[in-house]
């Protein structure tokens, strides 16, 4: 499940999430946006806040997506 579908189900804010997990609340915007991939200590703390529901491999996906998407267009990674 991608981490805006698990907020949307639980009724959750972005920045009310952040605070759950002690990240920045524009560090999460960012991530829903596609404007920063999350690093290590953040998808830990994303996939502990979503008891499981968010994995490391939700949250991978859409990099590995960006990656190849720049690739084809040419774009930097």
């Amino acid at each position: 499940m991608d981490l805006a579908a698990y907020l949307a189900e639980q009724r959750i804010r972005p920045a009310a999430f952040a605070a759950l997990i002690n990240v920045p609340a524009s560090t999460i915007s960012r991530i829903l946006r596609g404007e920063r991939d999350p690093r290590g200590a953040t998808i830990r703390k994303i996939v502990e806040g979503t008891g499981g529901k968010v994995t490391a491999g939700d949250l991978l996906a859409g990099v590995q997506t960006s990656t190849i998407d720049a690739t084809k267009t040419g774009a930097a990674a």
